[in-house]
């Protein structure tokens, strides 16, 4: 999260007219929610999407459901930095990439679809890296059986929305996959 943060940490640049006249805003971002301090933009919620890095949403608005897995998601990863699972092996990262690069047929592909987004290779990375510190974190906390294991962690989720501090500015539109300008 805080890798796709980085990028799009800037939401709106300004510039001033020479001749002195009122200064124009180009939006190049939006704030879809903050957790914690920590923007989720509308290009995290894109690249999300486009990788399938989240479970896809079963909601009628793909960037209302995105967003929610992205919220915790900056939730599980926040708690498991603090206890600081162990570093995952770099094959598990180059898997990762690979079974994305899989799902889009070739490297350039891959490699399309990233500057489609924003990205490089080593931003991609780093989620995976992330996603695979979050599920240790989860393993070492919950064990791996399944059933009791998904309940477990929902309930675990719900308590950790009731301590966060979490904004969430995106407004679902009437129309699913239409942004409200806010």
């Amino acid at each position: 999260m805080k890798g796709f943060a980085a990028i799009a940490c800037v939401v709106s640049v300004s510039t001033a007219v020479v001749s002195g006249s009122a200064a124009t805003s180009e939006i190049i971002d939006r704030v879809m929610a903050v957790v914690d301090g920590q923007p989720i933009t509308l290009s995290d919620v894109d690249a999300a999407l486009a990788f399938q890095l989240v479970t896809p949403p079963s909601q009628a608005d793909p960037l209302a459901g995105t967003l929610d897995r992205l919220i915790d998601r900056a939730l599980m990863l926040a708690e498991a930095e603090r206890y600081r699972p162990m570093e995952p092996a770099p094959e598990q990262i180059d898997a990762g990439v690979a079974a994305i690069q899989l799902r889009l047929g070739t490297a350039a592909a891959l490699d399309q679809k990233l500057a489609a987004v924003g990205l490089l290779r080593e931003h991609l990375r780093r989620w995976i890296r992330d996603d695979l510190r979050i599920r240790t974190y989860l393993d070492e906390r919950f064990g791996g059986s399944t059933q009791p294991r998904d309940a477990m962690i929902r309930d675990w989720l719900a308590s950790l929305r009731r301590r966060a501090d979490i904004t969430t500015p995106y407004v679902a539109p009437s129309a699913p996959g239409k942004l409200v300008n806010w």
